[in-house]
């Protein structure tokens, strides 16, 4: 399975990535999380847990560092000294930093568009940076999510809402989630996008791309002739797709049919009810006369809505 895999799953059955844990939290992925350096040995236990009779007790473990062993008394036979490999009892401590860092090179994120902050929510919440839609100058946020049903919502709504993310983005997860989140961000689990070839985790960007861009196309495809995903809109007139604010965003999506039906005709009284975007009229809510005819010939065009003017 993939390292990448493998450490995510690690890190979200722990109660916290602050915490120290023993080499049993990884298995026999252990020297491969060391080797990567996504765990680092943070000293030892002092004391443990041994069978008495049949339950457990307490003691104090006796470490002898140049010997590599420690040693406690068995609390069955108090005269008995019971000598035990030191490795038994290392605690390490989980260096998620470094896992984003590679993590981001898996990806490919640009180095520009690395993320300054990068924890968003203790323990829950990451911005990885935003990576490029390709063949565009535009870019789309990248986060991790850990033990997402745990994450307090009062304070992941506000990061995933804030305006300085250029259009929705996709959050990752170690499995796969039905889960909605806001500002039309979408969460997809880190296994469908990394395979193995020949023993090294490889990241499929082209399925990642297609996620980004809301739709599924071969890869390389053109962009569809027309689309309403998130913040991007696309027309059959438009040469390429756009970003459109939310709230014009909001209308498109309100005002928005279903392909091979008849586009749906309404005044913009009803439009302004059920959004309650403040403004008088279509024109109004699309500024300048240019960009309204832009969006108007949608109902020449025979496009997927129309707009009454009275």
């Amino acid at each position: 399975m993939s390292a990448h895999l493998d450490y995510f799953n690690t890190i979200e059955r722990v109660r916290s990535v602050k915490t120290r844990v023993t080499a049993t939290t990884f298995g026999h992925h252990r020297s491969e999380f060391l080797r990567r350096r996504w765990v680092v040995e943070d000293g030892h236990l002092t004391h443990l847990l041994v069978p008495f009779h049949d339950s457990e007790e307490e003691v104090e473990a006796d470490i002898d560092e140049n010997a590599g062993v420690f040693r406690y008394r068995s609390p069955q036979q108090r005269s008995r000294i019971v000598t035990r490999p030191l490795s038994e009892i290392v605690l390490h401590t989980f260096r998620i930093d470094t896992w984003l860092t590679d993590l981001c090179n898996l990806v490919a994120i640009e180095p520009r568009q690395l993320s300054p902050q990068r924890t968003r929510v203790s323990d829950h919440l990451w911005h990885l940076g935003n990576v490029r839609i390709a063949g565009t100058h535009d870019f789309a946020p990248v986060f991790v999510g850990r033990l997402w049903e745990r994450a307090p919502a009062s304070e992941t709504t506000p990061v995933l809402c804030d305006s300085i993310w250029p259009r929705g983005g996709v959050l990752l997860r170690n499995r796969t989630s039905s889960d909605k989140l806001p500002r039309d961000h979408v969460m997809r689990s880190l296994s469908d996008f990394i395979r193995l070839e020949a023993g090294q985790d490889v990241f499929d960007a082209s399925a990642f791309d297609r996620v980004l861009r809301g739709f599924v196309t071969a890869s390389r495809d053109d962009e569809p002739e027309q689309f309403l995903q998130g913040l991007r809109v696309k027309l059959p007139h438009f040469e390429k797709s756009r970003l459109v604010s939310e709230i014009r965003a909001a209308i498109l999506k309100f005002m928005w049919g279903v392909e091979g039906k008849t586009p749906p005709a309404m005044k913009w009284a009803e439009v302004n009810f059920n959004l309650d975007c403040g403004y008088r009229s279509f024109d109004e809510a699309f500024g300048d006369k240019a960009t309204r005819e832009e969006f108007l010939i949608l109902a020449k065009a025979g496009g997927h809505y129309q707009v009454r003017r009275n």
